[in-house]
């Protein structure tokens, strides 16, 4: 028995083409097929032009209840567009519902017919990529407000002196949330130490010619572990694990204040968040004595900064990698109960060190320019998969004159990004 073909839809249209000129029959020995086949692909051609050209056309059939189908593809679309969680369950449920509204009596809504459904519909099971807050109200006028402000701060203002700084939480455990296993296997685990749950906290700065500043790992500690850390790195700890007012001084002078170029004192400035560890009236003199500061507003991080949008991921990608390999090569020590303990905070600090070294210059810019403060030229950027794993930005570019119109629209919003006094930012915290 011959094995089944399949088509994609591309192939039909070709065959259906070549039928109308030269026949049926003709068209059978030219591609190979059927003439049945060819029969009924010209009878499918409008629904075949309406297809992906590159898949496989018209495979698993017509659904049987279409109109039902429909509405619970509308359904689901409207509830990812709020932002919602949609799973296969929350699907079969909705369709029994419209089933019962319909009045189909012999609708079950299986699993099967769930996997059907959404591979008719182009649905997949997807990973979730980011999980936050939604966007201030008015979030547009403040980005295009702010964005004018960077331009203008950064004017004669080299790019080995144009910085962002950013904190990210890193746990002593970074299992992968998928892997491959047997298909239809219930408990699918992977081994940790069990320290999933301990944080703590890099800081990571670069400047927007590629170059990366000095990480600074913050330990949830009171005391100094007393081992030799690797250099290139700065260590401190902190009950909570986190940036405070006196880790965020501490930064200033080891870190920044020590970025490559800094000697001289050029002019330079310097891109952060809202936390209230750097919005402090003593952090803010700190800054401003060296260089000029703009604060990203509340709950657009994910548009303005320019490591979430690409360093951060390809760093902590670099150190779960690197965890990964610790667990399968790397030398363990256990308690006395034979409970497997997490990895040393030398060992960690090796990570960090390493994977940041490992971001490329090409995805530091990349960040820079997603985040549309700074604009290179097409060959300043070669971008690649690896430095590519968080989600594409579908905003526009704004040209010169645009952003010339948006600065006179919202010039009352670009006084909020000036640091001159205590009172400033009180609409964005």
């Amino acid at each position: 028995m011959s094995k089944r073909k399949s088509y994609t839809a591309e192939f039909k249209l070709s065959v259906v083409k070549y039928a109308e000129e030269n026949g049926n029959r003709s068209a059978g020995r030219e591609y190979s097929v059927d003439e049945r086949s060819v029969r009924e692909w010209r009878e499918q051609k409008n629904v075949l032009n309406a297809m992906d050209r590159r898949k496989r056309a018209r495979r698993g059939g017509l659904p049987h209840w279409p109109e039902l189908e429909s509405e619970l593809r509308k359904w689901v679309i409207s509830t990812r567009e709020q932002k919602r969680k949609v799973s296969t369950v929350d699907i079969r449920l909705k369709a029994r519902q419209l089933a019962t509204e319909k009045g189909i009596d012999n609708f079950t809504g299986g699993r099967k017919w769930c996997h059907s459904f959404m591979k008719r519909n182009s649905l997949s099971v997807r990973a979730v990529t980011s999980v936050g807050q939604p966007l201030p109200t008015g979030w547009e006028e403040k980005v295009a407000a702010f964005r004018d402000y960077v331009s203008k701060l950064k004017e004669n203002v080299d790019l080995s002196q144009f910085g962002n700084m950013d904190e990210v939480p890193v746990s002593f455990d970074m299992p992968d949330t998928r892997t491959v296993d047997v298909t239809g296997k219930e408990d699918i685990i992977l081994t940790t130490t069990g320290s999933e749950k301990c944080n703590f906290t890099v800081v990571l700065c670069c400047t927007a010619d590629g170059a990366k500043c000095e990480p600074m790992v913050i330990f949830k500690r009171k005391i100094m572990p007393k081992v030799n850390f690797p250099k290139g790195i700065v260590v401190t700890v902190s009950p909570k694990g986190w940036m405070n007012e006196e880790i965020m001084s501490q930064w200033l002078e080891k870190v920044w204040r020590k970025r490559k170029g800094s000697f001289f004192r050029p002019k330079s400035l310097l891109i952060y968040d809202s936390h209230r560890s750097h919005l402090t009236p003593g952090i803010k003199e700190m800054v401003q004595k060296h260089s000029q500061l703009a604060v990203i507003p509340g709950g657009l991080t994910k548009i303005l900064q320019p490591l979430d949008l690409s360093s951060n991921q390809s760093f902590k990608n670099k150190i779960r990698k690197k965890w990964e390999n610790w667990m399968v090569n790397g030398v363990k020590s256990f308690t006395k109960t034979n409970r497997m303990t997490h990895a040393t905070c030398e060992e960690v600090c090796k990570w960090v060190l390493e994977s940041w070294n490992g971001v490329t210059p090409e995805c530091v810019k990349n960040g820079f320019k997603r985040a549309k403060l700074h604009d290179y030229c097409d060959n300043d950027i070669s971008q690649s998969n690896e430095d590519n794993t968080d989600n594409d930005s579908d905003e526009t570019d704004c040209d010169d004159e645009e952003l010339d119109l948006i600065s006179d629209q919202y010039s009352d919003i670009l006084e909020a990004f000036r640091i001159e006094s205590d009172e400033e930012f009180d609409g964005f915290e």
